[in-house]
């Protein structure tokens, strides 16, 4: 199936599995779908991100459902675009609640999108959990309420910081967006680093479509700077990147876990992506020996004709967590709670996350990129 079909079924409300919640309800003495509800960038800035990750968690569902769910209870996985906005973010979560009745909320995008969903009044006054958000930072009005799957932005940066100090790399530099979310992250990033002997990279803001990316080059240059991590959506990387190589071409450049390499490859070429550093919240997606990659592989080519990211198999696995989550749940509105009381360690299949904390996962794998594509 390709991913137009693929996406339009699952629009109208994909049948998916295994959650308590109001859905556990009853009518006429047969049982309902578990109903998941999604809002994520299907159009903006990260909608690759967005889709891939959709896609991922989407095939997981469809297995689940039809291998018999949980108890004979199906998942109804409802997916709305955001945009990246996060007043769509906000109103697409009250349909999801208020209309649909959701009893998750799953795999929300973004720092700001989630930040406004977890502050709004629907949200605050509903008793649904956040589970699996795309967000590195935590998210205080949603405290006790979600559980994230990624890292944490903060320990990615400094988790990148210490492997390129380690290559004897001194003179570093953090390219990132201008929110507040992304200020805040950088600044805890390198608020240890002192402790560690490491000094502290330089910090510069990239706006959005790379507006400024001649400055930045410049600046970069003046200052020496020997390598450079980029925390920003892959169209304006890519945008910085490009005449950032030509002038600088021995560089070190090492992309962030939400940089979409995919899209940074399409732009850049094969041969301008090559000896990039990409930082990964998952298993390389293409390593069949890991058990969960494997199990991923042949889901998606069951449902999907087309090759597995990074981004789709955390979704993926987001989706398998979710569905451990639901297997033990007897609280459908206390997911969170349920998460870290009853299941703990988890282990995915060569890769473990800890739910008994609400960041659940903190490791971020390194990798090059060749010219031909691969991560090794």
């Amino acid at each position: 199936m390709n991913r137009r079909a693929f996406l339009a079924g699952s629009l109208s409300a994909a049948v998916l599995q295994a959650m308590p919640g109001r859905a556990w309800a009853q009518d006429g003495g047969n049982r309902q779908a578990i109903v998941v509800g999604q809002s994520v960038d299907l159009s903006g800035l990260m909608q690759n991100i967005g889709r891939d990750y959709f896609t991922g968690a989407k095939v997981a569902f469809d297995q689940l459902n039809q291998s018999g769910g949980i108890g004979g209870r199906s998942i109804r996985l409802l997916q709305l675009d955001d945009g990246g906005e996060p007043a769509r973010a906000v109103a697409n979560a009250t349909e999801l609640i208020e209309n649909s009745r959701a009893d998750v909320l799953f795999g929300f995008c973004s720092e700001a999108c989630v930040e406004a969903v977890s502050r709004s009044e629907v949200f605050r006054r509903s008793g649904v959990d956040l589970f699996a958000p795309l967000s590195g930072l935590d998210h205080d009005a949603a405290r006790g309420r979600a559980v994230y799957l990624h890292p944490g932005s903060a320990e990615e940066m400094q988790q990148i910081i210490r492997r390129l100090s380690n290559m004897t790399l001194s003179r570093l530099a953090i390219i990132h967006t201008e929110s507040a979310s992304m200020l805040a992250s950088v600044k805890a990033a390198v608020a240890g680093l002192p402790a560690l002997g490491i000094e502290k990279p330089r910090d510069y803001v990239l706006k959005d479509g790379a507006s400024n990316a001649a400055a930045l080059i410049k600046a970069v240059a003046a200052d020496r700077i020997q390598a450079v991590i980029i925390m920003a959506d892959a169209f304006s990387a890519s945008q910085l990147l490009k005449p950032m190589r030509a002038a600088s071409p021995a560089l070190f450049i090492c992309l962030g876990s939400m940089v979409d390499v995919a899209t940074v490859q399409q732009i850049l070429g094969a041969g301008g992506a090559q000896g990039m550093m990409v930082a990964r919240a998952v298993p390389d997606p293409a390593n069949t020996l890991i058990p969960v990659v494997a199990s991923f592989k042949k889901t998606l080519a069951r449902y999907m004709d087309e090759a597995p990211t990074a981004m789709s198999l955390e979704g993926y696995m987001a989706a398998q967590a979710l569905i451990a989550v639901l297997r033990k749940s007897d609280s459908p509105s206390r997911l969170a709670q349920n998460a870290r009381n009853r299941i703990g360690t988890l282990d995915l299949g060569g890769w473990k996350v800890e739910l008994a904390n609400e960041r659940a996962s903190e490791r971020i794998q390194l990798a090059m990129l060749t010219r031909d594509g691969r991560f090794i």
